[in-house]
């Protein structure tokens, strides 16, 4: 099994030895040096032995961290969408402007999704079948001589 990875090994192997050639596929203008953090590296043991309150300081840490990775992503990594595979410059597709981001044909939400269902052929006999089905519950119209002035 020499020169094969399984998948988490390889993913292991790739985060604790940098490839040079990778390191050299940023351009220079684009490369930044990164600094490491103080903080201890803690493992999954170590956060069952913390109280509620610890792990929910950790959760909103990690939360944090992922929320200011998503931001400085484009500074940092928006270079490989500029590229292709074999390193050429993409052209840079242009978006129509004024085009809805609501579909017509799809449902947008899950009360949508529900009531898309409910035209289908089946759809349409289920309903008629539970409006009989509760029809001995609903209120009816007393006759008019029921009726106490």
């Amino acid at each position: 099994m020499s020169g094969q990875f399984g998948g988490i090994m390889f993913s292991y192997y790739s985060r604790t030895k940098p490839s040079q050639y990778h390191d050299n596929c940023i351009p220079p203008e684009r490369r930044q040096i990164t600094t490491q953090t103080t903080e201890k590296a803690h493992k999954e043991g170590d956060y069952s032995q913390c109280d509620a309150v610890t792990q929910d300081r950790i959760w909103k840490q990690s939360v944090g961290k992922e929320g200011m990775c998503l931001k400085n992503w484009e500074e940092n990594w928006g270079f490989l969408t500029e590229f292709d595979s074999k390193g050429n410059q993409k052209p840079k597709e242009e978006l129509p402007e004024g085009v809805n981001m609501y579909s017509n044909a799809v449902p947008n939400t899950n009360s949508g999704n529900y009531g898309n269902k409910v035209k289908s052929e089946l759809g349409v006999k289920m309903q008629k079948l539970e409006h009989q089905f509760f029809g001995g519950q609903r209120k009816r119209k007393l006759g008019s001589e029921m009726v106490c002035y």
